[in-house]
């Protein structure tokens, strides 16, 4: 029953696809490859949900746009949050800016310092973050994902205000230049 109201109204579906599709590309300024990925999405998405069609509930057409409309916002608000940093999983390397192979002693120093201003707690997902994911990092210390989500984000706060974040490398190699 699903199969044949997928196939019977596919160009229904791909329309509605492709209007949402258009809609949030517009809406938040993407790309038009990324209006086309946002499409592919939706319709494997409905692809996959198609079992799960039951016509005593409602109409194909409705069923679709409800998962074309859900799907449309999960992906919109996962690329809000990658945006923002949250549920990533970076190693603590990725926040420090990678010195010469001649300034390591310079940079532990200077992680050291940065590392001696922040909580124990924050000290402690440093340290895990060499070996784990924040996900781990979590259930190792018996806190949250937010918890330690929130630590990262104060972590790379201290990092680059001491100009030793990815972005702040001209500010680490001012403050090894004047010492």
């Amino acid at each position: 029953m699903a199969n044949n109201a997928f196939e019977q109204s596919f160009p229904d579906t791909i329309r509605i696809a492709a209007v949402r599709a258009a809609t949030v590309a517009t809406l938040y300024g993407l790309p038009t490859e990324s209006r086309r990925d946002l499409e592919q999405e939706v319709l494997l998405e409905l692809w996959r949900k198609r079992p799960a069609y039951d016509a005593r509930r409602g109409s194909w057409r409705t069923f679709s746009e409800r998962v074309v409309a859900n799907r449309m916002t999960s992906l919109v608000r996962n690329m809000y949050s990658e945006r923002s940093g949250h549920f990533r999983e970076e190693p603590l390397g990725d926040l420090v800016a990678l010195a010469a192979p001649n300034d390591r002693n310079d940079l532990r120093a200077d992680v050291a310092r940065v590392l001696r201003n922040v909580s124990q707690f924050d000290r402690s997902v440093a340290g895990e973050m060499i070996d784990y994911s924040a996900v781990e990092i979590g259930k190792r210390l018996g806190v949250s994902r937010a918890t330690v989500y929130r630590a990262i984000g104060r972590l790379r706060a201290a990092f680059t205000a001491a100009g030793l974040s990815q972005w702040g490398r001209e500010r680490h190699t001012e403050l090894v230049a004047d010492e």
